[in-house]
Formats: structure tokens, sequence, C-alpha cells
């Protein structure tokens, strides 16, 4: 028998967790990535349990060797992974608006970043993964409506290896929280210029997005994890004895219940703050629009005006977003680096990088690039606007003003 509200979760949660995974991959975000990829592993192992542990006489539970094996311990892994995750992903925020960036990287800070990512995201859970064995008093239990459980013991060894770090993490995400916030107001102004520098590929409102997500999770997850803390060692912490613990390893109760475990419920609330997140906006909406295409099926929307893609598939920004910044008037910039925050650098190349400071960059729209001047003309008083360079396919022009 099927579990019907918990089954109905799970696939939810499921569908809901597929954009903001295409969305993270698409702009190279690892820890955010490796968060969904939790978040999925949990839903399809909710689904399971949903599936074949639903009804109410848990007597008749099969007994589910092997497959509970592995199923009872992914979500506690994937509980882990994603607070570890999240503050993978506060750290990195915290680092694009630290004063040490810098505009290049070497090979080997590449490299040393990308294992500090993995060891959060990774070696950690994996860690724990490992030494669940320990500090477990038997193989798995059958918890009735939820299926394949496993329980841990409440001496210090499981304190140490488990329960301590579920409020850590959130809390240590916390603190990268607040320092990014604080140094974005401390660099508001220069705010584009160092996410630029930080060659991290986010755009402001791609940073807003993920700064807001892991705030956002970081207030559901550290309450709930302190709670918990408080729970588990209220009883007490007992002395550790690895003979006494395992001398039942091999009994597999079946545990009768009233409710389904209520941190299943946990990933589908997980799984909406991603979508909210992640499925609106340009980026999620042209990734809707590839599948209808690549489905066929986007001739049967045409009237699906907000589904339309944009921009080009090799950037995220570009003559489009130019379009709709400089279509209505023309724009001043005071900066090189500022013009570059439209994308502008894409088609003009490096033209203006040696102009003085006392220079700012107009743009304005034009109708016929056709026309266009010699470069480094000046139009005079009362002229329209031309493009500067025949070569630029974009009905643009971007003149020097001194």
């Amino acid at each position: 028998m099927i579990n019907a509200p918990l089954f109905f979760c799970g696939v939810l949660s499921f569908f809901l967790s597929i954009t903001p995974f295409f969305w993270n991959f698409r702009h190279s975000n690892l820890s955010a990535t490796i968060f969904v990829i939790y978040v999925i592993v949990a839903n399809i192992t909710v689904i399971i349990e949903a599936s074949l542990y639903g009804g109410p006489d848990v007597s008749t539970y099969w007994e589910g060797k092997g497959l509970c094996d592995i199923i009872a311990r992914l979500p506690h892994v994937c509980g882990i992974g994603i607070i570890c995750s999240l503050a993978s992903m506060s750290r990195t925020l915290a680092r694009i608006l630290s004063k040490n960036v810098t505009l290049s990287f070497t090979v080997a800070q590449k490299r040393r970043e990308l294992a500090v990512e993995l060891l959060l995201c990774v070696g950690i859970p994996a860690v724990c993964l490992a030494t669940f064995y320990i500090y477990q008093p038997y193989r798995y239990g059958l918890l009735q409506y939820s299926g394949c459980i496993v329980g841990f013991d409440t001496t210090w060894v499981s304190f140490w290896l488990y329960t301590f770090w579920q409020p850590f993490f959130p809390a240590l995400a916390a603190v990268y929280c607040g320092i990014t916030v604080y140094r974005y107001f401390q660099r508001r102004r220069q705010f584009r210029e160092v996410l630029r520098s930080s060659q991290s590929g986010l755009t402001v409102a791609r940073f807003a997005r993920l700064l807001f997500f892991c705030i956002t999770v970081m207030l559901v997850e550290l309450p709930l994890a302190i709670l918990t803390l408080v729970d588990n060692v209220r009883p007490g912490i007992d002395e550790f004895d690895f003979t006494k613990e395992h001398a039942d390893w091999n009994t597999i109760p079946r545990i009768p219940a009233s409710v389904t475990r209520k941190d299943f419920y946990y990933f589908t609330i997980v799984s909406v703050l991603l979508f909210v997140y992640f499925g609106f906006g340009v980026d999620a909406r042209n990734i809707y629009h590839d599948w209808l295409v690549g489905l066929g099926l986007r001739n049967l929307f045409p009237n699906w005006k907000w589904l339309a893609k944009n921009y080009n598939d090799t950037a995220s920004t570009g003559t489009q977003s130019l379009q709709s910044t400089c279509m209505s008037r023309p724009t001043r910039f005071d900066s090189w680096d500022a013009m570059t925050d439209v994308e502008l650098g894409i088609e003009f190349g490096d033209k203006f990088s040696n102009m003085d400071s006392n220079s700012a960059f107009v743009v304005g729209g034009v109708q016929n690039p056709d026309t266009a001047r010699i470069e480094n003309s000046v139009p005079t008083a009362g002229t329209e606007p031309q493009l500067l360079d025949k070569a630029v396919k974009i009905k643009y022009e971007v003149r020097i003003e001194k």
C-alpha cells in the first residue's frame, strides 16, 4: 500500500528540483549544484519508501535487505550534505566580495578552491556515512508509514560524529551570510566591478538569488537543527561500548508509529524554496524554452510570450540585454567597467580600454548601422548618434565624451 501524501510530496519535490539543478549547473555553481543533487536523491528515496512501506500493518512489511541497507542511510547523508553545501555556498559568496579577490587566479588557486568546496560538500558527508556503523545499535529498522530507518545511540561518539554537526554548519552558513551582507554594504558602489573581477560569472541578479536563498534555508535549518540537538542531548550522553552497542546488530525491529517521519517533509520544503528562487526569471524561462524546443512543442504555445527566449544560448546576457537597456534613450556610463555590465565588452572588445579617466561612454540606438562613421569620430552637436564601427552588427552606437 502506498503512503499517498508522502508519495505525492516526493514526486512534486523531485520535479520542482529539476529546474534549479539545470539553473545552477549552467552557471557553474558547484556548491549549489551539489546541494540540489542531495535534494533530488533524498526525494527519490522518499518516493521509494512511500511506495513500498506505506501500509498501516508494519508486521507485513518486506524486510528489504540490501535495499534498506542503502536507502535507510540516504536521508541522513543528504541532510548533512545539504547543510554542508549551504555553508560552502555562503562561503563562496562571502569570498567573492572579499578584498583579496584579484583579477586573475592561478591554476593552484583554482584547484585549492575546488578542493575546499568538494571537501565541504562531499568529503564531510562521506565521512559521516562511513562512520554510521560505529554508533548504530542495529542494521536498520522498519518504521510504520515511513519504511527503512537507521537508529543512533546517545553516546558521546554519535554526538561528536553526527549530532554536533547538524547545527554547526547552518550556524557557519549564518556567519558567512552575515559577512557577505556586511561586505556588500561596505563595497556596494563597486559591487558590479567586484562581481566582474571575481571571475565568478555571477550577475547582480544571480548573486542576489543565491544570497537570499542561503539566508532563507539557513533561517529554516538552524532552528530545526538546534531543536534536534536539544532533543538528543536532553536524555543525557552515555558512555560508549562498541561490543554492547552492536550486540543486536542483525535484529531488524519493526517500529509502530502514528505519523510519517517529519524529516521526510523537510525535503519538500527545501524543494519548494529551490523552485521559488531558481524556477522563475529569465534564466529559468530560457531553460523551459529549450525543453519545449527539444520536445518539438514550442509551436503549440505561440502566445506564451513570457517564455520567449530573449538571449543567445552562448551567453546569459548579450545583444538582447543591451537592446532592452538602450532602446528607449541614450545611456551614459562613467567607466568601461560599468559599460561592461551590459555586456558591451562582448561586442566592442578593448577599443576603449586605454581611454583616460575623464572620458565617459554614451550608448544610444540608431536605425541604420550601415551609416556608421569611421572609428573615433565624434558627432557634432545636434546630429543623431552613429555607430562607430561598421563591423559591429547591432543597432547601437558608442561614442567617447570628454
